[in-house]
């Protein structure tokens, strides 16, 4: 299928909610924007005095549940029914993913960590029903990549559902840790490798890869690409389960490292990349150093999880979210000035927040810019690129 027809243009003269539910990302990206400036703005609040209690659990939840989902939900949203040839969202598919999110989120911001994750583990079962009816009557098969989309939500829901149980029983700290990384780094993870080996290589100017033939030889070759891509998965998920119940952080972080590196140079292939590339392509490649870098990081410094996970979330996957978010909405005339000081930003963010845990004695003041950093990225790339959702359809 050609790069073009996976986000098709929307006749301009439906209202804007019934385009939302053909393009979710309209509406979805910007709230993002939104829950994501609120969760970030919680480290200079409490830094400064403002807020008297201690934000970690709740900035964690806002940035996971609800940055995160938000750009998740638009882009699959997006791209899925039309990958596989299904039918878009309804208005109450569309409408009950937009209460449950914005209801766990609320519920978060009230300190109701259960019942938030509860309302969360029912958004994330919501959506994968609907996706999941939408593949059993798709025309086409998607990517054999998006078996890690399946994982990673496998990984969010069993993440959740252990936080939820965590708060009983004898072993409810170690559930509730193995909850904590599916949800914050496995759901992640496996998100940006499913959907990158589709997407990335096509924004990174890569060549295509050859279209396989249709019916039954094509069914043929999916198989077994998707089995490889489904023992990456479970590398991946089973690299949690043994740094927290055999405590070794390093050999599952080596795990994780081989796993995604392997799979990152089978699927994206960074060499083979444009000799003169662009904005866009100078993004991408950066935020895939700091994710294999992020990735590293427990093998060096085991005990720095922490900054493992807001070297990946930050330069990583925030930079890939924005980068890859302005191209679906912006043609590419409008790529270079916006990118290129959303990036600064968000590279300057990164050095300071993973700095910030290796000295302790400045730890607040650093984690204070970094935050504000992040928000002048994304405010900035929100005035910037948002207001072109209520436009035409994107490329």
């Amino acid at each position: 299928m050609e790069n073009n027809q996976v986000f098709e243009r929307s006749p301009p003269r439906l209202p804007f909610f019934q385009r939302c539910c053909e393009e979710p990302f309209r509406i979805f990206f910007p709230l993002g924007v939104l829950i994501g400036i609120s969760g970030v703005s919680l480290w200079p609040l409490y830094f400064s005095g403002l807020h008297n209690f201690y934000p970690g659990v709740m900035h964690g939840r806002m940035m996971i549940e609800g940055f995160v989902t938000c750009f998740v939900v638009g882009f699959l949203g997006t791209a899925g029914p039309r990958l596989t040839g299904a039918p878009h969202f309804s208005r109450l598919e569309l409408f009950s993913l937009l209460t449950l999110l914005i209801g766990a989120v609320g519920t978060h911001i009230a300190e109701r960590y259960v019942i938030g994750d509860s309302i969360f583990l029912a958004l994330l079962l919501v959506f994968a029903a609907q996706m999941g009816w939408r593949f059993s009557r798709r025309s086409e098969l998607p990517p054999p990549g998006f078996m890690l989309v399946a994982f990673g939500f496998l990984n969010a829901i069993s993440g959740v559902a252990l936080l939820v149980a965590g708060v009983a029983g004898e072993d409810g700290p170690r559930c509730a840790l193995l909850g904590m990384l599916l949800l914050y780094q496995g759901f992640l993870l496996n998100l940006v490798l499913g959907v990158g080996s589709f997407l990335l290589t096509r924004f990174l100017t890569l060549p295509d890869k050859p279209d396989p033939p249709a019916t039954r030889e094509m069914t043929a070759r999916w198989k077994p690409c998707a089995v490889v891509t489904s023992g990456i998965g479970a590398a991946l998920m089973a690299s949690f389960v043994i740094e927290v119940f055999a405590e070794s952080p390093r050999i599952a972080g080596g795990i994780r490292f081989l796993a995604a590196a392997v799979f990152l140079a089978a699927e994206i292939p960074l060499h083979r990349s444009a000799p003169e590339p662009i904005t866009i392509t100078r993004s991408l490649r950066l935020a895939l150093v700091f994710l294999v870098l992020g990735l590293l990081f427990p093998v060096l410094w085991p005990w720095q999880r922490v900054a493992a996970e807001h070297l990946v979330f930050i330069g990583g996957f925030t930079l890939i979210t924005f980068t890859v978010a302005t191209r679906v909405i912006l043609d590419h005339s409008g790529h270079v000035v916006v990118l290129r000081s959303m990036a600064a930003l968000l590279i300057l963010a990164t050095i300071l927040r993973v700095v910030g845990d290796f000295f302790p004695v400045v730890r607040g003041p650093l984690l204070s810019v970094a935050s504000c950093l992040w928000m002048l990225a994304a405010g900035g790339w929100g005035w910037r690129v948002l207001p072109k959702t209520r436009g035409a359809g994107p490329e």
